[in-house]
């Protein structure tokens, strides 16, 4: 009889472990992410979407941000601030938030950076960008399509 009990509390310890490792093993979606959306000045959206497609992008990959998309809204949506002729819509992903601030600081430290977008930035003849906002986010659940780079 005592052989039975010690058999079925192992047999039940033994089960509550390898859910607890079950559930270990799970998908998790790990990452942070960015979305920016900018107001361009009017008439200069396809510019800076091209500054971003011809030159941006490659920087921040260089320093290890993941270019997760870059986006043209269709429509306009005033109660958001959207404008379809002149918002660019982005999202970076990085493996955290300490990463982000440390690549970033990296990619605006970088001399191409500086004269790529920094310098056009700061002339009132060449700038781009009226306004640029900032939505940091996290992954919500098991699922995410997107591989961030380590």
């Amino acid at each position: 009889m005592l052989k039975w009990k010690i058999l079925a509390v192992l047999g039940l310890a033994f089960g509550l472990a390898g859910i607890g490792w079950g559930y270990g093993q799970g998908k998790k979606a790990v990452g942070f992410f960015e979305l920016r959306v900018y107001s361009a000045q009017p008439g200069k959206r396809d510019a800076l979407a091209a500054r971003f497609a011809s030159r941006t992008s490659a920087i921040y990959a260089r320093h290890g941000i993941t270019n997760v998309g870059y986006w043209i809204p269709q429509q306009s949506d005033p109660e958001l601030g959207i404008s379809a002729e002149n918002t660019f819509i982005y999202m970076r992903g990085y493996p955290s938030r300490e990463e982000r601030d440390n690549r970033l600081k990296a990619a605006h430290d970088d001399p191409e950076f500086g004269e790529v977008v920094t310098k056009q930035e700061q002339n009132p003849d060449t700038k781009l960008i009226i306004k640029a906002h900032n939505i940091d986010m996290v992954p919500n659940g098991t699922f995410t399509a997107i591989t961030i780079t380590k």
